[in-house]
């Protein structure tokens, strides 16, 4: 059987390549414009092709580099600054995070067979842009919801969870919201890459702690547009492109080891 073909777009050191190396997946292209961060990449995958510039590299150059979309998984960490409650939280609008809609042009160019993304959970509460008229989060769920929507008009199913740094072996708390997409808006395919069904039993790690593995009963319940009990910690729809986090769909706003917090209008 052939590998997965890995393509990562604001590759930094490579983490999201080195978790997919152990898994088996081949890695064929970087795209990291800070030069420090690249060449501790290229040190780990000296036989990808690397490029700088994600506003430039094509879906030609990817696929010329190796990359098979059938069997393909591109990555994004793209930039969180404009989401950070520390920041201005310009969104989608803002020139660094708004570099998603290179991400959406280069899953238009190359349809692969899955995406995973990754970002800060200032990306569930942020506008999609400082111009978008009132009633943002109201009437498309912001900047998430445009994220998400983007990925249903290319008709990927998707489920997005967030994730604590602390139940995964580091002593510290770092959450992070993380995306996955499934080409043919396969409702499944993306939400079992995200669960273990078979450790909703699992208990939080003390804080000051690292728990080992995925803990799936920790920090939060699940969220989901269909109402259906998948699993904790979970949020997704399928190939649905209005994400409001009104009532109709349920956001995931923050997490905690005693509550967590949903975004409901009617309740």
């Amino acid at each position: 059987m052939e590998s997965l073909t890995v393509a990562s777009l604001f590759d930094g050191i490579g983490g999201f390549l080195l978790a997919f190396s152990r898994a088996g997946a081949r890695t064929v292209a970087t795209v990291e414009i800070n030069q420090a961060a690249a060449a501790v990449s290229a040190r780990h995958f000296p036989d990808a092709a690397q490029f700088d510039d994600v506003t430039k590299v094509t879906g030609h150059d990817l696929r010329a580099a190796g990359f098979v979309p059938e069997r393909g998984i591109l990555t994004a960490g793209w930039p969180c600054q404009d989401f950070s409650v520390a920041g201005r939280r310009a969104g989608l609008g803002g020139a660094r995070s708004g570099l998603w809609w290179e991400v959406v042009r280069l899953l238009a160019e190359l349809r692969p067979a899955w995406f995973v993304g990754e970002n800060v959970p200032g990306l569930l509460s942020s506008v999609c842009d400082p111009e978008c008229p009132g009633g943002c989060m109201r009437t498309h769920g912001g900047a998430m919801g445009a994220v998400l929507g983007s990925l249903a008009e290319l008709g990927y199913g998707f489920a997005y969870r967030v994730l604590d740094a602390q139940h995964f072996g580091v002593p510290q708390q770092r959450k992070r919201v993380v995306i996955v997409g499934h080409s043919g808006a396969a409702f499944g395919a993306a939400a079992q890459v995200l669960l273990e069904p078979e450790s909703g039993a699992g208990d939080s790690a003390p804080r000051g702690q690292a728990g080992e593995g995925a803990d799936s009963d920790a920090p939060s319940r699940l969220a989901t547009t269909r109402g259906d009990d998948i699993a904790p910690t979970l949020t997704t729809t399928y190939g649905k492109s209005n994400f409001r986090g009104d009532g109709i769909d349920a956001l995931i706003l923050e997490d905690s080891s005693e509550h967590t917090h949903t975004h409901n209008e009617s309740s």
